[in-house]
Order: structure tokens, then sequence, then C-alpha cells
């Protein structure tokens, strides 16, 4: 009898280990940082870059992406504040997605830039179309996923867009 629960306390110890080894092999995220001549964010190891030219990531598990667009505005624009040219731009990207229907706007997204943030419905995900302007810089960040998956990774996206910064020829 002695026995028996020796060799019971010794499998429960055993299972016990191995569960926290999977456990802190799962969460063994490390963060990452990319660059170009635009901007600089820090993304976690559980997206995979997909096209760094123009920066996109997929999330390994719920293959979600993100994409983030940096372009250049006409000279007549630099001092215009994004609240001035942002119906142009969100209609332009209403255009060219005629299947967005749009469930929820905030503007002020950021305590650096001029931001807006735009939440669709598609089919059967969701997208996030988050816009910021700096100086002559106009970046659109993109974060499409799934119903099933889109707060759930939501996390994730906030710590990238909250670590984006937009490059200048003005303060670099």
């Amino acid at each position: 009898m002695k026995k028996n629960k020796i060799i019971i306390f010794i499998l429960i110890a055993i299972i016990i280990v191995l569960g926290l080894v999977i456990l802190l092999r799962d969460n063994d995220v490390t963060t990452k940082e990319y660059s170009n001549d635009d901007i600089k964010i820090t993304y976690d190891s559980t997206w995979k870059l997909v096209d760094d030219k123009e920066f996109s990531l997929e999330h390994k598990k719920s293959k979600s992406t993100f994409t983030v667009v940096s372009k250049e505005v006409e000279d007549n624009y630099i001092d215009t504040d994004l609240s001035d040219v942002i119906k142009d731009i969100v209609f332009d990207i209403e255009s060219q997605n005629e299947v967005f229907v749009l469930i929820d706007t905030e503007d002020n997204i950021s305590e650096e830039y001029d931001g807006y943030s735009y939440l669709y419905e598609k089919d059967n995900e969701q997208v996030l179309v988050n816009i910021y302007k700096k100086d002559s810089k106009l970046v659109i960040a993109y974060y499409s996923a799934s119903y099933e998956y889109f707060d759930v990774v939501l996390d994730s996206v906030d710590s990238m867009l909250k670590s984006l910064e937009i490059k200048s020829g003005i303060d670099n």
C-alpha cells in the first residue's frame, strides 16, 4: 500500500513537471524589431515576417495578417492636419474594399501622432485600419483576422501599434 502511494506521488510529480515544461515552452515569446526609412516597430515571435519591403506579418497560429504601409504626402499636405484629409483617405480605402461594412471609428488614437482608427466587417472577418500622419509621412496599419481570432490576437496588435515609430526627414 505504501509503495502504491509513492508510485502515485512520483507519477503526479512527473505530470506536473512535464506540464510546466510544456507551458513554459509555449510561452517562449521573444520580441523582434523591424526598421526601414519610414517606420520602426516591435513585434513578437508569434508573428512571421512575410514581406519586409511593405512591413507585412502573418500570425503563426491564427493566420491573421498585419501590414503597415507608409507613403509620402504631397508637398501641399505636409502642414495639413490629418483631420482635414481623413475623409478622402477613408473614401479611397472604402472604395477599394467595397465589401467593408463600417462598425466603429475612433480619433485621437495616438499620443504622438495624428491618428484615426476604423473597424470594419468583411465576410467572416474583421479589419482594423489605423491611419497616422507625421510631417510628410502617412502611415496606414491594417489588421485582418477571422471573427474567431480577432480579439485573441488584438493585444499583440495593440502592442505593435503602441511601439510604432514614424520616421520623417524633418527630425531624423
